[in-house]
């Protein structure tokens, strides 16, 4: 679920039906998306979140990619591949976004977060397998607050991750 309080939207994430569902304090406004591997079609969508403007960045999990699109369900772009490496998704979960439009991905089999630009060209990743500080054992659900403050659910580790970004 993901809230637009400028417009009074919110954004529910159907996995099943691969598509988004958008409501107001009305009721039920309309949906998008479909099943399928193209642009603007998903394959069992999961997290969701939005950027200041209200579009959607949203985790197309079995297509391996996120997928971004206007307030009104209308395709802007896409990125990422399968794949083992940083750069590309094993198990994309947690989307987020910090105050420079910079996109973070968790991804639960890679065990890490990794950090796009607006392009979806990699920047930097973090995390590593492991019990200890920094590390995961299959990280989910990501947040960051309005002071970049980062905070990733460490399922398996029962924890949250707190990370600061620190600009220079």
């Amino acid at each position: 679920i993901a809230v637009d309080y400028s417009s009074g939207r919110i954004y529910v994430v159907d996995t099943l039906k691969s598509s988004i569902n958008v409501f107001d304090s009305n009721g039920f406004l309309f949906s998008f998306g479909i099943k399928g591997d193209r642009n603007a079609t998903n394959n069992h969508p999961t997290y969701i979140t939005l950027d200041k403007s209200g579009n959607i960045y949203l985790v197309d999990s079995l297509n391996f990619r996120i997928q971004v699109f206007s307030s009104a369900g209308k395709f802007i772009s896409a990125f990422g591949k399968i794949g083992a490496v940083p750069g590309s998704f094993s198990l994309p979960k947690g989307v987020a976004l910090d105050s420079d439009r910079n996109i973070y991905v968790t991804d639960s089999l890679l065990v890490n977060v990794q950090i796009f630009n607006q392009s979806g060209k990699l920047l930097l990743f973090l995390g590593e397998s492991g019990k200890g500080a920094g590390e995961f054992w299959l990280p989910s659900g990501l947040a960051i607050d309005e002071e970049n403050q980062i905070f990733v659910a460490d399922s398996f580790n029962s924890r949250v991750e707190v990370f600061k970004i620190i600009k220079q």
